[in-house]
């Protein structure tokens, strides 16, 4: 699949208090001059010295500031900007990133959907249109904005290379977008927002027997396979 190229067909609807006011809510600093790009700019026309940001990668790709090594570390190989990156696209990097470092965090994607507690899976929407400035101050290296026809760093697998079943199931059953709680983020050490500085978010005896039985299906599925 080719690089999508209709992006300057999009312009932000933000006003500056909508801007303003997100920020605040999402822990953004207003240090960062937030700003709401005009009716007749599109995601690519930031203003030098700035990035753009979209507001569903906040609400549904469970992106937070300060922004993780993981998400940087991606960023920064590729070479790529948060304003190319679609919310599902960003949504899975999270994915792997949990599934890597917290092995806790698979329970939270695949369990829910097992036993059929998908009441946060969500759908986007609208989400091109509502994007706005920071300061290019709030990643910690310049950010570049790939070109569409650039060539990538690292080839495509060839098939020998890759687990076909695996593959296959993964085109059958892609990742639904799903928010996480913010105790959850913040457990995880995703997400420095806290609103209970007396308190400390813990793992329910459900959470863990879920666990369990994860793990025992899929070392039994392996086993049998």
């Amino acid at each position: 699949m080719g690089a999508k190229k209709d992006m300057g067909l999009s312009y932000s609807r933000l006003t500056q208090e909508e801007v303003e006011t997100f920020c605040e809510e999402w822990g953004i600093y207003l240090s960062f001059n937030p700003v709401a790009p005009g009716l007749d700019k599109s995601i690519y026309q930031y203003p030098s010295g700035s990035i753009a940001l979209y507001c569903r990668h906040f609400k549904f790709s469970n992106l937070r500031h300060p922004f993780t090594i993981f998400v940087l570390n991606v960023l920064e190989y590729y070479r790529i900007s948060f304003g190319q990156i679609h919310p599902h696209g960003l949504f899975k990097v999270r994915i792997l990133r949990f599934c890597v470092g917290h092995w806790v965090m698979i329970v939270t994607v695949y369990v829910p959907a097992i036993f059929s507690l998908g009441k946060n899976v969500t759908t986007l929407g609208s989400w091109k249109d509502r994007f706005f400035w920071v300061s290019k101050s709030i990643v910690p290296f310049k950010l570049v904005w790939r070109h569409p026809d650039a060539i990538l760093n690292e080839l495509e697998p060839s098939e020998s290379e890759l687990d076909g079943w695996l593959l296959k199931a993964l085109k059958e059953c892609p990742s639904q977008l799903r928010p996480f709680p913010q105790h959850l983020l913040f457990l995880m050490g995703v997400s420095v927002l806290w609103d209970k500085p007396d308190r400390d978010p813990v793992l329910s005896t459900f959470v863990i027997l879920c666990v369990f039985i994860f793990f025992l299906c899929l070392s039994l599925f392996v086993f049998i396979r």
